[in-house]
């Protein structure tokens, strides 16, 4: 069975086979659990290129958002004090 597949059904028996070992939580998939690790290790493994600030998880709107203190970028517009 393709990995997608096998993960794809565990969805639907609602087992979580992978168990932090430092609290209650599980997870379908050992990718969750890693970055789930992450929160009690405080590991912070993703860096800005431009100012080496540090992240435990990356993601696409999160790195954007970050990268505006170094662009200037405001794309939001308030429409009461414009």
């Amino acid at each position: 069975m393709f990995k997608p597949l096998k993960s794809h059904m565990i969805s639907h028996t609602r087992k979580k086979p992978f168990s932090c070992q430092e609290c209650d939580k599980s997870f379908i998939h050992k990718g969750d659990l890693r970055r789930h690790i992450r929160t009690h290790t405080g590991e912070k493994p993703f860096s800005c290129q431009e100012c080496d600030k540090s992240f435990s998880l990356i993601h696409v709107s999160n790195l954007k958002t970050h990268m505006r203190t170094h662009t200037g970028e405001k794309p939001f517009c308030c429409q009461v004090f414009s």
